[in-house]
């Protein structure tokens, strides 16, 4: 817990030191939130094949550094959840995740259409495997994302993206298995 307020104590005084620009700089501060369509990727043994998706959520904070009306690159800070439901038992984790996105944006009136990649980094802050809490899970975890949407007006932001994890989660008894986070979100933002 003390790791997690450390981690939201340095993201707030960075945004604390990048706000204060002027607006001519073009950045603008917002909020998130949404939906979670998660699973585990791998090499699945007979055991396990029949993994299905798990939903949950997602939400925080992101700011826009505008250059110019068409590239933008958006740090977020994020509350996240992962994981798979395997039928007789669950999979779920809760991770802040810190996407740094590059975002194309195509000016066209009111609606602009954008596309967006990035690296994604993640903190662990729970596991938890058929009701028990995993205590020696790596804490660490890293991502690419990919996705698009639409921002309406100057202040809402549609979009929706996948987040292909790239590490490999050593799950003790699972240890063998190749497993790796796949989450697939929609979201709504409101940038001020």
């Amino acid at each position: 817990m003390k790791k997690l307020w450390k981690i939201l104590a340095i993201g707030a005084f960075a945004a604390m030191l990048v706000l204060p620009q002027t607006a001519a700089a073009g950045v603008k501060f917002g909020i998130k939130g949404g939906a979670n369509i998660a699973n585990v990727n791998g090499d699945f043994t007979e055991t396990i094949a029949d993994w299905k998706s798990s939903v949950g959520f997602c939400a925080g904070i992101f700011l826009e550094l505008n250059f110019g009306r068409i590239l933008t690159i958006q740090p977020e800070v994020l509350y996240t959840m992962k994981g798979a439901d395997a039928g007789t038992g669950k999979l779920k984790f809760d991770y802040i995740e810190i996407p740094v996105l590059l975002k194309i944006r195509i000016p066209m009136g009111s609606v602009h259409p954008f596309i967006f990649a990035g690296p994604a980094f993640g903190f662990n802050l729970k596991a938890v495997l058929d009701g028990i809490e995993v205590e020696d899970m790596p804490r660490a975890d890293y991502s690419a994302v990919l996705g698009g949407g639409l921002q309406l007006g100057r202040s809402i932001h549609i979009d929706a993206r996948y987040t292909m994890g790239l590490q490999k989660l050593a799950i003790p008894d699972l240890e063998t298995i190749d497993l790796k986070n796949g989450v697939l979100s929609a979201t709504i933002g409101l940038a001020f």
